[in-house]
């Protein structure tokens, strides 16, 4: 087999290997800031080599208006990094975001879980965006800043917390820690209220546990952390209620602080 077809099998099997990973959701994240310009590059000097006389008129025609428009794109969007690491093992969280000014500004946020940041995988409709108006919410600060990605907290080793211009924003790493829905939470401050014991449900990786003690007459609600250090530490509370003025369910006469913000009210981000 010549050299010619051995750099066209190695083409084939990157391009392909590529359309493969983005249909996926994976990502190589070293080309994340520029696209798939350095891939296409790499396309068009082995195509050169390969055969020269054909990859003139193809590369004019093909290759150099493809490499243009991609790359214009990707200056377009500017869209910009950055990566959080486990407190718990050696995941990251990589962040991928960038904002429009029109009037208003408006924030975009797509989130990549890695283990080693070299290959990410795209969490599917985890993806954020918030508008903010005024100048509370100075622009200059930078899109970081109104996620509160410098000071994230990992309320479990699935579940991400940021601090947002716009409120708590929780990101899950695993889908075995996916978002519960609000229907299901009015369906257990239902079952609470009607005095029912030991009914759980699992909110941003805490337990809640109903309890009731016929003798004494009175209700409330165990919590129990992820190792106890979460971001609601291990305590009794005496109830969850609905708050529309906040837009939060809140966890209230607690043992160690009077009340807590536990979940939008609307579901997902």
């Amino acid at each position: 087999m010549t050299k010619a077809k051995w750099l066209l099998i190695l083409l084939c099997v990157m391009d392909l290997g590529l359309v493969a990973m983005h249909l996926s959701g994976y990502f190589f994240l070293s080309l994340k800031p520029t696209g798939y310009v350095i891939p296409l590059v790499i396309n068009m000097i082995l195509l050169f080599f390969i055969n020269k006389k054909l990859w003139v008129g193809l590369g004019l025609v093909v290759g150099v208006p493809a490499l243009f428009i991609h790359g214009f794109m990707v200056l377009f969007m500017e869209y910009g990094y950055t990566k959080i690491d486990s407190p718990h093992d050696k995941r990251s969280l990589m962040i991928e975001y960038r904002h429009v000014t029109l009037g208003e500004t408006t924030y975009f946020y797509h989130f990549y879980k890695t283990r080693f940041g070299i290959i990410g995988k795209l969490l599917d409709d985890q993806s954020v965006e918030f508008m903010v108006r005024g100048p509370e919410y100075p622009v200059e600060e930078g899109a970081e800043a109104a996620l509160g990605a410098h000071n994230p907290t990992w309320i479990s080793k699935d579940i991400v917390q940021f601090n947002s211009w716009k409120g708590a924003k929780d990101v899950y790493l695993a889908s075995s820690s996916s978002a519960v829905s609000t229907k299901e939470i009015d369906n257990f401050i239902l079952k609470a209220k009607s005095n029912s014991d030991g009914e759980t449900i699992t909110i941003n990786g805490m337990d809640f546990i109903t309890r009731y003690d016929k003798k004494a007459g009175q209700r409330w609600i165990d919590v129990v952390s992820d190792g106890d250090e979460g971001l609601i530490p291990r305590q009794q509370c005496s109830r969850i209620v609905r708050n529309e003025e906040r837009g939060y369910y809140m966890l209230e006469e607690c043992t160690h602080q009077w009340e807590y913000e536990l979940y939008p009210l609307t579901d997902g981000q």
